[in-house]
């Protein structure tokens, strides 16, 4: 994820601590929390008109537009302001003003490393969650609000060439490697300068090498928050692995005085147990969780809500109690499966010719397409502490997860039921054919058996069917448009 670039634009203070720190003074403001639900929603435009009159192939890419839908929590706004102070007070001890600050940047290139006089004010905090709750989400749009790279030149007056990184994120890696983790840190760091090559700049003999280059590079470029997302995969360190990189993260927030965030599953509250120092420490500033919510939750009805009002279909539905019901009963209030739900169901409406949302819809959706979340659903919907615990391991990887959501059209034989739909039925001389007009019913809507699809794919001459009925087009050898304009 890469952040945007600036050139400061300093603004005083109102609280002394802050003033006279140029590293603070470029930030952008304190929001208020009703500028920072503005400024973190992200709702695209409402449905046009226009747009349910187009092809049912072209509704098909509209429909994504749900996967872009943020809407701010109260959750959002406490994470919002907790990562406002962390940033601010992090730099308080880092004044590049202040002369001892500049003696602990000097110290750290030579044999001392670390100045005596160096007090670090960074803090820590973690935000634990179920996979696929929107923790990652919420820490991009807390992130957007601040420009990744700001430009310093001159500061009252003074030449005060630097250049602050405010945030680096970083993927813990998967097998919980110190040497990946350096790895993917030199790599973000050149993202964010705009140098793809910065990585090739650092050549290190082992590990005690290359985390030294980092602590200089991170204190050069007064890296202002350091986030380490999927956190869980320390579980799969090699021995001693996990304690190294933990110690090395801490070691961030004492003697350089970078924040570090952690983020991860709720089994990543595992990896601190085993150490109450490591434990005080990452809770410094506090452990936010997001949970799933309730079905009555009155945020969770807001956002269904909301994602509901967005429908591509040429029937608009209404958001029934047997609907609200369904969604949640085939979530179990997981943001991410609601979304997911939203979009494939809208896709296999508007392909099947349905061209309505309903309870029988979503249904069908989430027992095809989504059947391999359902153990993970199964150990939420039973609320056996037990079994939730698994939630994260019941899941599948996310290669998996991505792959479920790619949009491959409909099932062979619900495809071959669609042509045998057009075979069977004379086409009227007046129209090109279509499967959307209400007097053509989709065959899916009214369950046409897959032996009957499978009769198709057995006559004789298929294709000689096509062309009579006039789905073939004799110049190009194509199948003629399956989506037709009302």
């Amino acid at each position: 994820m890469k952040g945007a670039q600036t050139f400061a634009n300093y603004v005083k203070q109102d609280i002394s601590e802050y003033a006279g720190n140029p590293l603070i003074e470029a930030l952008p403001p304190i929001l208020s929390e009703a500028a920072a639900i503005e400024l973190i929603s992200n709702f695209p435009q409402p449905v046009d008109p226009k747009e349910l009159t187009l092809e049912g192939s072209t509704r098909i890419h509209c429909i994504d537009r749900l996967r872009t839908v943020v809407q701010p929590f109260l959750l959002h706004l406490e994470l919002e302001a907790l990562f406002s102070l962390l940033i601010r007070r992090g730099y308080v001890g880092r004044n590049p003003m202040s002369p001892a600050t500049v003696r602990h940047l000097h110290s750290l290139s030579g044999a001392q490393r670390y100045h005596d006089a160096f007090k670090s004010t960074a803090e820590t905090f973690t935000v634990v969650g179920l996979s696929g709750i929107g923790k990652s989400t919420a820490l991009h749009a807390i992130l957007s609000l601040y420009p990744q790279t700001i430009r310093h030149e001159r500061y009252e007056g003074k030449q005060f060439v630097h250049t602050q990184i405010t945030w680096l994120k970083l993927d813990c890696p998967r097998d919980g490697s110190l040497a990946g983790f350096c790895q993917q840190f030199f790599y973000a760091v050149g993202d964010a300068l705009g140098d793809k090559d910065y990585h090739k700049r650092y050549r290190h003999r082992n590990i005690n090498d290359a985390l030294q280059q980092m602590e200089q590079v991170a204190s050069t470029f007064f890296i202002g928050a350091l986030l380490i997302d999927e956190l869980q995969n320390l579980h799969l360190a090699k021995t001693g692995g996990k304690e190294s990189m933990l110690n090395f993260f801490l070691h961030l927030v004492n003697n350089i005085g970078i924040p570090v965030v952690f983020s991860g599953t709720n089994s990543t509250i595992s990896l601190f147990s085993e150490a109450m120092r490591t434990a005080r420490r990452v809770c410094g500033a506090g452990t936010l969780e997001f949970k799933r919510f309730e079905k009555e939750d009155e945020e969770w009805r807001l956002l269904v809500e909301n994602l509901w009002s967005y429908q591509w279909c040429k029937q608009t539905a209404e958001l029934t109690d047997e609907i609200f019901d369904t969604l949640y009963e085939h979530t179990q209030g997981v943001t991410d499966f609601l979304v997911k739900l939203l979009v494939l169901s809208q896709r296999y409406a508007v392909q099947s010719g349905s061209e309505c949302l309903t309870a029988e819809v979503l249904v069908k959706v989430s027992n095809s397409k989504m059947q391999i979340l359902k153990p993970a659903l199964s150990a939420l919907r039973s609320r056996d502490p037990k079994r939730m615990r698994q939630f994260d391991d019941l899941l599948p990887i996310e290669d998996q997860l991505s792959e479920m959501m790619v949009f491959d059209g409909l099932a062979r034989e619900d495809r071959l039921a669609l042509l045998r739909s057009v075979v069977s039925r004379e086409k009227p001389a007046d129209q090109s054919p279509t499967i959307l007009a209400k007097d053509h019913p989709s065959p899916i809507a009214t369950g046409v058996e897959n032996s009957e699809a499978k009769a198709l794919s057995e006559q004789d001459a298929p294709l000689d069917a096509l062309r009579a009925a006039g789905w073939l087009n004799e110049d190009l050898f194509e199948f003629s448009p399956m989506y037709h304009k009302a």
